[in-house]
């Protein structure tokens, strides 16, 4: 597998459109062409050399024979991986906003945290973060009615607020807690939240949330005690706001309606 290494020696001004860092883009260039390709930092278009160190095997190869590796704080580096399909990137640090946006299939695998919305209306693949994760993972952005569509996101530390916001597809793990209103809108897919979740499920109407305690929302019903994967759950449904028949498992003992 080809290797390209990209590290950021020291970045602490306006954040930088990285799009174009991805396994689809950087595959088939040499070095010396992924060394001119254009980004924006602010108003001002720059080499990505200029910002960047870079390194690595020097022949092209297809994107899902190619691994991209990222070092330093990449916290103000946006757009990391944007509608990637194949191949891995890997990002040693933290990570800026919208990582893996429109992602439709390969990993992306972040070290440390990640910035907001991360996977926004992801297609495909997987994303792995080490860390937390901010708000709106896995959602739509403004205006879109359909956030994340397929494809796995795990979080293994905490979430924060609208976590997969309008989900209708795909799998998202939370191993910690996560903030307001997870699953919001929801018409499908799963969340799973290890952790604590404060009111999750609010106007969905399809798909299935399952937390470890959580703070229900009183225009959800429930409908007992049920056994998931050897656990027991309060099963809940709604939001009946909308007339929503989504699932909402809270593991049993745990704070409720």
């Amino acid at each position: 597998m080809r290797t390209i290494t990209i590290k950021l020696p020291d970045h602490r001004g306006v954040p930088v459109e990285a799009e174009r860092i991805s396994p689809d883009v950087l595959a088939g260039l040499s070095i010396k062409e992924i060394s001119e390709i254009e980004v924006w930092q602010g108003n001002r278009r720059l080499h990505l050399s200029d910002i960047f160190l870079i390194s690595g095997d020097p022949d092209p190869d297809k994107p899902e024979n190619t691994r991209i590796v990222l070092e330093g704080d990449l916290s103000k580096v946006k757009r990391i991986g944007e509608s990637m399909s194949a191949g891995v990137v890997e990002i040693i640090g933290d990570a800026g906003m919208h990582a893996g946006n429109s992602m439709r299939g390969g990993t992306l695998e972040i070290k440390g945290d990640a910035g907001d919305w991360l996977g926004r209306e992801m297609r495909g693949g997987r994303i792995v973060v080490e860390g937390n994760a901010g708000n709106y993972a896995g959602a739509g952005y403004r205006g879109e009615r359909c956030g994340m569509r397929g494809g796995e996101i795990i979080i293994k530390g905490n979430a924060g607020a609208f976590l997969g916001e309008h989900l209708c597809g795909g799998t998202i793990e939370v191993m910690g807690d996560a903030g307001d209103f997870p699953g919001c809108a929801n018409q499908g897919g799963i969340i799973r939240i290890h952790g604590h979740a404060h009111l999750p499920g609010a106007e969905m109407v399809k798909g299935s949330i399952t937390a470890g305690s959580a703070r229900v929302l009183p225009s959800f019903a429930c409908e007992g005690i049920v056994e998931l994967g050897g656990l027991t759950y309060k099963k809940y449904v709604g939001d009946l706001v909308e007339n929503g028949k989504g699932e909402l498992y809270v593991a049993s003992g745990q704070i409720g309606k």
